[in-house]
């Protein structure tokens, strides 16, 4: 879990503490406290223990929540709107709303080629085929893997499970540290 720097910081100083404060009140080492300021991952006994003496829900302690609403409908109506989009990131639970939407439509589409023949099925696959690629991309390149093992998936069975298998992989964060400047 990623802690949010920046509001633990924040809380801390509007309590005008010190972090050897915060280490004694939460029973954390004071180097703890320090990697954690800095942008470390955070387990979860630290967190509760932090979450404790601020007197905060823990969840508010953490990077990236999701804002409340529809991340479902979201996420499928991001996936068509970044349909050609082969640059950046998408994450796992945002892939994986969109390749259900994705099912959806050519589960429906199927069922309309039984009444009236094979376009619709054909039709919908076609639409389907580059947003898809796409959002597999952007999910490797979200998962640190580069976006070419999609090419596996031209083997048959054993090459998609393969794939599958690689787009449930856990977001890969990039270290500051690493970034490169300029």
């Amino acid at each position: 879990m990623q802690i949010d720097s920046a509001r633990l910081r924040e809380l801390r100083t509007a309590r005008q503490w010190s972090q050897e404060q915060v280490a004694e009140l939460s029973g954390l080492n004071l180097r703890t406290i320090q990697r954690l300021e800095s942008g470390a991952k955070v387990s979860t006994e630290s967190l509760r223990a932090l979450a404790a003496v601020f007197e905060v829900p823990a969840e508010s302690l953490l990077v990236g929540q999701p804002a409340p609403g529809q991340p479902a409908l979201e996420a499928m109506r991001d996936g068509v709107l970044r349909g050609l989009d082969f640059t950046g990131t998408t994450p796992r639970a945002a892939f994986w709303w969109f390749a259900l939407g994705v099912v959806m439509l050519l589960a429906l589409a199927q069922m309309l080629s039984d009444a009236m023949g094979p376009l619709p099925i054909q039709i919908a696959s076609l639409v389907v085929l580059v947003p898809w690629i796409a959002a597999c991309t952007r999910r490797l390149r979200d998962a640190g893997l580069s976006p070419w093992w999609q090419l596996i998936s031209l083997a048959p069975v054993a090459g998609i499970l393969v794939l599958l298998y690689l787009l449930t992989y856990p977001s890969k964060t990039v270290e500051p540290s690493k970034v490169a400047v300029g």
